[in-house]
């Protein structure tokens, strides 16, 4: 019985539902500076920042009918997943605006 319960706060930590957060999208002013994770962040490339989600993260996000997954590179100081230009896109999210998004990680 105590192997059941030291698996159980793993599964419940690494299991997730689908949450609906802002998606916003990074100003084209970071291109080409250094991450928190320390790799080179490209606009047009597919990329996230999440204020707590670990480096190397992968994260399922939908917006109207399209998914993509993306790895979270940086940390952000928002209450949303900030998309890199390339991600949004992809996912038909305009530049210039905010979004309700659909994540999974």
């Amino acid at each position: 019985m105590k192997r059941l319960l030291l698996l159980l706060p793993f599964a419940i930590a690494t299991t997730a539902d689908a949450r609906v957060v802002k998606g916003t999208v990074y100003h084209e002013w970071y291109d080409n500076r250094i991450t928190y994770c320390g790799t080179v962040y490209k606009h047009w490339g597919v990329s996230a920042a999440h204020p707590w989600l670990p480096c190397g993260t992968k994260v399922r996000v939908t917006h109207a009918g399209r998914t993509l997954t993306v790895p979270v590179l940086d940390k952000c100081d928002c209450n949303a997943l900030d998309l890199s230009a390339g991600a949004a896109y992809k996912l038909g999210i305009p530049l210039d605006g905010t979004r309700p998004i659909y994540i999974t990680y």
